[in-house]
């Protein structure tokens, strides 16, 4: 799926959890829920370090998912096209750090 395709299909989520809940996320709400679930990724992370708890993957995968769904409701309010962004923030980066990333080279 593009990010395009993503980010169009995540406000419809949003938007119809709304519905069913009867929560709005505005502009306020939305940014507020999503560090609500990047302080749920960093208590996963925190709780591995600390020796508390090991992390639960799916937990985990759950909640980066979460923030990806509210990061494209966010973008929407500003009418960011996300894929377009993503796009110049890597050109920009390819600029400043004098190299071209192979995107289709896994990472590691």
């Amino acid at each position: 799926m593009k990010i395009k395709e993503f980010q169009e299909k995540a406000i419809k989520v949003v938007n119809n959890i709304d519905s069913i809940t009867g929560i709005n996320h505005d502009k306020e709400t939305t940014f507020m829920h999503l560090v609500e679930e990047f302080g749920e990724i960093a208590r996963q992370l925190y709780n591995e370090r600390s020796g508390r708890d090991k992390i639960d993957i799916e937990n985990l995968k759950e909640e980066i998912a979460d923030v990806y769904l509210l990061l494209a409701k966010l973008a929407s309010f500003y009418k960011i096209d996300l894929e377009e962004a993503i796009n110049k923030k890597i050109k920009i980066l390819e600029k400043r750090h004098n190299t071209k990333f192979d995107l289709k080279k896994e990472v590691k």
